[in-house]
């Protein structure tokens, strides 16, 4: 497992090296994006954003961010490996391809994290809005990431069978934003909604600076492991599937 975590980790700082120009200018991208969108809602309510209303809008846009990137990193990566013509290497390799995946998304969400941060720290510089930072806080970002790396082994099952899933990506990602957005009051007591705890838990301790209870918590994890078991599950079956109508390598 260890020269598995080196290999990925050796990889993914070589592509960032790489590609370090087209990292920069996303951030830049999402940064102005979020800036549009914040100038427009103040002018089409008329009024001054204020308060817990602010800094819930610029949480809210990070932790999109946060879990767009974690959502799509599996399946992309498959749709990628795929187009390469390298799909089929992988699953031939010492590891499963679903422990694979895993691996790399972890490691995207160290990345999502780190980017996080950089949009953070724009974003209140813009607005003048600030948050409260705290390491309390961390754990919620890392329970709402296992729920976030479920859905996307769910998106890769599709993605492997389907190969080419990108409409379906430009729904969620502009579904999930009104959706994140509702987090922080409507989600409370929604122990059943997929990533409702979790969700609610970053509002409450980034927001409002409020205590999270036992309770809070081992209801977040239970979602969140729920998803990412479910997601699991998933995968392995379409893989499985697919392995079995050898159209594993065609795109």
């Amino acid at each position: 497992m260890w020269t598995l975590l080196k290999a990925e980790m050796i990889l993914s700082f070589a592509q960032f090296r790489r590609y370090f120009l087209n990292s920069l200018l996303s951030l830049g991208i999402m940064v102005l994006f979020f800036y549009g969108l914040f100038y427009g809602i103040a002018l089409f309510v008329r009024a001054p954003l204020e308060g817990n209303s602010l800094s819930s809008l610029v949480l809210g846009f990070v932790v999109w961010t946060f879990t767009l990137g974690i959502l799509h990193g599996i399946a992309q990566e498959i749709q990628t490996e795929a187009t390469r013509g390298t799909l089929e290497q992988l699953a031939l390799g010492r590891y499963r391809l679903e422990t694979l995946f895993v691996v790399r998304s972890a490691f995207t969400v160290v990345v999502s994290l780190l980017m996080a941060l950089i949009i953070v720290v724009a974003l209140q510089t813009v607005t003048g809005v600030r948050l409260h930072f705290n390491l309390g806080g961390l754990p919620t970002l890392l329970i709402l990431a296992l729920g976030v790396v479920g859905m996307s082994l769910a998106l890769g099952a599709l993605a492997l069978y389907f190969k080419d899933v990108s409409m379906l990506f430009t729904i969620i990602q502009f579904g999930f934003l009104p959706f994140i957005l509702a987090a922080k009051d409507a989600f409370a007591g929604q122990a059943l909604l997929p990533l409702a705890p979790a969700l609610h838990l970053v509002f409450r301790s980034f927001v409002g600076g409020e205590p999270i209870t036992t309770a809070m918590a081992t209801a977040a994890l239970i979602n969140s492991l729920a998803l990412f078991l479910v997601g699991l599950g998933l995968f392995r079956w379409v893989y499985g599937v697919v392995r079995r109508k050898g159209n594993l390598s065609m795109y």
